[in-house]
């Protein structure tokens, strides 16, 4: 009988335990990734720009994909998570820093035509610009895309994703990561975010 209850004791002890590295709320679940202590969002700041890079996990990609859509069903989000299986994706935003306010993509252009190449830089040649580097290697984004805005939006969110495996099919985010910007729209130079893998590893899963 003691045996019985000390079985019974380990099985809810670790249910508890698995548990607790959820969320089911989403606000609670932003508010998780957004808090700097976390680990999942690191911020730079030069010249009156601010410069931050934040870690997008699988479940966050995958609410977000589904928010908007009826079809809704256990089926297509396994679909969708099965889509960013081996990918990893960041997110970098450029705008004005906190005591500043202006719109970040006409900085220091002088008409429309510098605006448009500088709109187009943005939209489809941030590859160039970016590297994540782990273990003194580094990967280059298999793409990007900067989120579409309405016109009072002072900064710009750009999404990098990677691939999550190497050439011989191995997981390379096993190790402390670096996001390296080499900023050559605002000229702020070179800037590096550095991701602390068990911060990653310690993300926990959202449950809708």
């Amino acid at each position: 009988m003691n045996k019985l209850k000390y079985i019974s004791l380990l099985v809810i002890v670790l249910f508890i335990a698995s548990c607790s590295n959820s969320i089911t709320d989403i606000d609670n679940y932003l508010k998780y990734l957004s808090d700097k202590e976390n680990g999942l969002v690191i911020e730079k700041a030069t010249g009156g720009i601010l410069m931050r890079v934040k870690y997008l996990p699988t479940d966050y990609l995958v609410f977000n994909d589904l928010k908007n859509n009826e079809n809704n069903t256990l089926t297509l989000k396994d679909s969708i998570k099965q889509s960013y299986q081996n990918s990893m994706t960041f997110m970098l935003t450029i705008g004005p820093d906190r005591n500043e306010s202006f719109d970040i993509t006409k900085v220091g252009v002088k008409n429309y035509e510098e605006f448009a190449q500088r709109i187009e830089e943005m939209n489809f040649n941030m590859t160039q610009y970016v590297t994540l580097k782990i273990n003194e290697k580094e990967y280059t984004p298999a793409l990007t895309q900067m989120e579409s805005v309405n016109g009072l939006a002072q900064e710009r969110n750009i999404l990098f994703v990677f691939n999550a495996l190497d050439e011989q099919g191995k997981e390379i985010l096993k190790n402390d990561a670096q996001f390296v910007y080499n900023d050559e729209l605002f000229y702020t130079g070179i800037n590096k975010f550095k991701f602390k893998m068990d911060k990653i590893n310690n993300v926990p899963e959202f449950k809708f």
